[in-house]
């Protein structure tokens, strides 16, 4: 699939669960190589995975995100 952004192809991947207050995503392979996937930041960092903060709103900016509420295409500014 071609990012919308850059016009780039993109990798196909899912989010997991990680240390409080954080999501990740990573390709699919990571997932399919592991029963269950818990991980703190720096071993998500270190398999290739890319951190997705979840920011409250209270002493940070929210995570960024953009949502089509017709197909439920998701994108996050991770940034």
């Amino acid at each position: 699939m071609l990012c919308p952004k850059c016009g780039k192809e993109m990798q196909s991947g899912a989010l997991g669960p990680s240390q409080k207050g954080l999501i990740y995503w990573a390709r699919d392979e990571f997932f399919n190589s592991k029963i269950f996937i818990f991980m703190t930041k720096r071993s998500a960092a270190k398999n290739g995975a890319i951190i997705i903060p979840v920011r409250h709103g209270l002493i940070n900016h929210r995570t960024k995100a953009w949502a089509c509420e017709d197909c439920k295409y998701v994108l996050v500014d991770c940034n």
